[in-house]
């Protein structure tokens, strides 16, 4: 065999080794994105759970507070100020709207 049949021969190797390698990152890749959809899911699920942990520990909260007890007593009075102030900007729109 001569110089150019023995390179012709490693490059062929070669590249079957690439194609080889090729295909095995499109798996990986595969893989790896079936495993994102799945941890994209699990984070919506869990992003869920808390938001309704944190609207029921607020129910709770104001539920505390409305049965007197004295530590919830004063973010009850935030609370309520909050949505009055909030009553207060939403007349003044709709007088707005309507002058």
């Amino acid at each position: 065999m001569n110089k150019s049949e023995i390179n012709f021969i490693e490059l062929e190797k070669n590249l079957y080794r690439l194609v080889e390698a090729y295909k095995n990152c499109k798996k990986e890749r595969d893989l790896l994105r079936e495993e994102v959809t799945v941890l994209n899911g699990s984070l919506k699920s869990t992003r869920q759970e808390a938001l309704g942990l944190k609207n029921e520990n607020e129910q709770l909260k104001v539920a505390n507070a409305l049965l007197g007890d004295e530590e919830h007593r004063r973010l009850m009075k935030l609370r309520v100020n909050k949505l009055i102030k909030e009553l207060d900007v939403c007349i003044a729109q709709v007088k707005n709207e309507k002058g």
